[in-house]
């Protein structure tokens, strides 16, 4: 029962090519490993309740399940090739802020197109400063449900790995606006937001511009004795 009412609210690209390809694939997988065809049809038939019933929960807390071409490598390759610009923050007239509290995990590199920020489930995501929505994006996995903002003076900023998401394309933002909650959705370990920030097309570090974030301290990974 169930399982039929999942089936109905999972989008028909998830529950059509993908999922016969899926089936053909994991047949293919089962045999190989010399699984007999009754024990694979039984094998399959518990994989798709799982991955439905998953789907269906992912589906009703908010967690949209649309497939999505994860972007991460051609961003790598973006901000490897491309020479970071010097921004002098005092001579924009614009002001960035934290898109929320939190704390430095992984700063901006050639292999690291952004920042990450950690904070708690479910944190309001803010954006950075005033702009137009031009991006509401769902997905499993690389940034998962993510939002990009442009700004004026050439300014385009990302937020990663929300959970849901309240705004939409062509909204008008400012600062106080509400673009979703941080969540663990496409590739991450743990809530966090993966920022990034793009000048006419290029990325820059957003710590150049951004208020300073304290890094995570050292006891949340050694553990408090006190």
């Amino acid at each position: 029962m169930l399982l039929d009412k999942s089936r109905k609210l999972l989008p028909k690209k998830l529950n059509g090519r993908v999922a016969l390809n899926r089936f053909v694939f994991q047949h293919r997988l089962l045999k190989l490993w010399g699984f007999k065809k009754p024990l694979i049809h039984k094998t399959f038939s518990r994989i798709t309740k799982i991955v439905a019933a998953v789907s269906f929960l992912l589906y009703f807390t908010g967690y949209q399940p649309t497939l999505a071409i994860p972007p991460v490598k051609r961003n790598i390759v973006h901000a490897a090739i491309q020479q970071q610009q010097t921004i002098d923050a005092a001579s924009l007239s614009i002001v960035f802020n934290l898109p929320h509290p939190g704390y430095l995990t992984t700063s901006y590199n050639r292999w690291h197109p952004g920042i990450d920020i950690a904070t708690g489930l479910g944190m309001p995501v803010r954006p950075v400063a005033r702009g137009t929505v031009v991006e509401t994006i769902f997905g499993f996995w690389g940034y998962g449900n993510h939002v990009i903002v442009d700004h004026p003076e050439g300014f385009r900023s990302l937020y990663a790995h929300m959970g849901r998401i309240f705004v939409q394309k062509g909204a008008s933002v400012s600062a106080v606006t509400i673009l979703g909650e941080v969540g663990v959705t496409g590739r991450t370990t743990g809530p966090h937001t993966h920022f990034e920030l793009q000048r006419f097309g290029q990325y820059i570090d957003p710590q150049t511009v951004l208020p300073i974030l304290p890094n995570l301290p050292l006891y949340t990974y050694l553990g408090d004795d006190n």
